[in-house]
């Protein structure tokens, strides 16, 4: 009697022989090939759900660690708490080329440590966007009517007062920076336009806002 038996690295009760009765040769060879075909495909099925079950399990766990990412970003941009006293903010213009843009910082109050740093981030609104604002011209194209320069940083201005809360302005230090497109300009004409946002801008409003607050800075410090 002609027997075929089947081993392969399978559990136990996966261990099977068939042994084929009266059968020519012809269909031997046949149920061979059959019985082979049919134990590749069950070690290729098992390695596919072994293969989709680690990735199920090893997956689950990449998107917890993509969430506590998230989670972490979006801790650091929660909406400044505008109601906290202990929150101190600061503004800067910086005027350059082709535009000027504002930004406001706020941080904490400082814990007296002189080896700790100030923790200065971007404010962020309650829709948790930064408190960013940019309008166009450049201001050196009011080389010409320096006059016009307050009247034209004004809206940046407006802007970053609503942000502020009204009680912080008397102590929330406002710097003007102008960059590239000033430091082309001939110094009596930036001297014109400094002059003229030192003027009116304390008309205006409250920040703290004294003569070394405006200036041309040079490339290095930009």
């Amino acid at each position: 009697m002609g027997r075929i038996g089947i081993s392969c690295l399978f559990p136990a009760s996966w261990h099977f022989s068939i042994s084929p009765v009266g059968c020519p040769r012809i269909l031997n060879t046949n149920l061979r090939q059959i019985i082979v075909i049919s134990v590749l495909a069950a070690a290729v099925s098992l390695l596919y759900f072994s293969v989709v079950i680690i990735r199920s399990k090893y997956g689950r766990l990449s998107r917890d660690k993509k969430f506590h990412r998230y989670l972490a970003r979006v801790t650091d941009i929660e909406a400044t708490d505008t109601n906290n006293p202990n929150v101190n903010y600061g503004i800067v213009v910086d005027c350059g080329s082709s535009g000027s843009r504002i930004f406001v910082y706020c941080w904490p109050r400082h814990n007296g440590n002189p080896h700790d740093l100030l923790d200065i981030r971007q404010m962020r609104d309650k829709n948790r966007k930064p408190v960013v604002m940019k309008i166009k011209p450049g201001i050196s194209e009011f080389a010409t009517s320096p006059e016009k320069v307050s009247d034209y940083i004004s809206p940046l201005l407006n802007f970053a007062a609503e942000h502020v809360p009204r009680a912080k302005h008397k102590e929330t230090p406002l710097y003007i920076l102008c960059t590239a497109g000033m430091r082309i300009l001939p110094e009596s004409q930036q001297k014109a336009i400094l002059e003229d946002l030192l003027t009116d801008i304390p008309v205006h409003f409250d920040f703290l806002f004294s003569d070394s607050h405006a200036e041309v800075i040079s490339g290095k410090q930009e």
